[in-house]
């Protein structure tokens, strides 16, 4: 499968983000950042006009749109703090498959994907974290696969923190 993440946003990607957003259980608590996206595409009314600047914050906050063969089958969200004097730390906050493209091995080709694209991006970054539930057995699954590293010590309820160093 050939995927290819995009920077470039525009409103109908944004709009479809928030369809999934409020429908999906595990988002909807994150309520402030809906508004945010709702904030950004509320005026528009046509879905080619770009808004990546709106969105895209680098190198703090980073929208990743996922594509397979020119249909918009999800997106990652990532975000870089500072990690000591000599490196980033970049947290992947979220990545979604719309429903429709579940089980087709996306999310697993997206990821490392974003993990090359992010040491590339990032030469300082020391390390990628994301966090998943025990229960999503094909996150652990795929991050496990792909060299992450899970961190019992940064339990919070049933999310558990997985790293990997570059």
């Amino acid at each position: 499968m050939k995927l290819e993440l995009r920077t470039t946003i525009h409103a109908r990607e944004v709009w479809k983000m928030l369809e999934y957003w409020v429908k999906e259980p595990a988002l909807q608590k994150h309520e402030e950042h809906c508004e945010w996206l709702e904030d950004t595409v509320f005026h528009i009314k046509e879905g080619s006009v770009e808004v990546t600047e709106k969105l895209q914050n680098p190198p703090d906050y980073l929208f990743y749109m996922i594509y397979h063969k020119e249909e918009h089958v999800g997106f990652v969200e990532a975000f870089s703090r500072p990690f000591d004097f000599y490196g980033l730390s970049i947290d992947i906050t979220s990545i979604c498959v719309f429903d429709e493209h579940r089980g087709k091995g996306i999310v697993k080709e997206a990821l490392q994907l974003l993990i090359n694209q992010l040491f590339d991006t990032f030469p300082n970054a020391r390390h990628i974290s994301c966090q998943t539930g025990l229960d999503n057995k094909p996150m652990v699954r795929h991050l496990t696969e792909l060299g992450f590293q899970r961190k019992d010590s940064t339990k919070i309820g049933e999310i558990f923190l997985y790293e990997r160093s570059s």
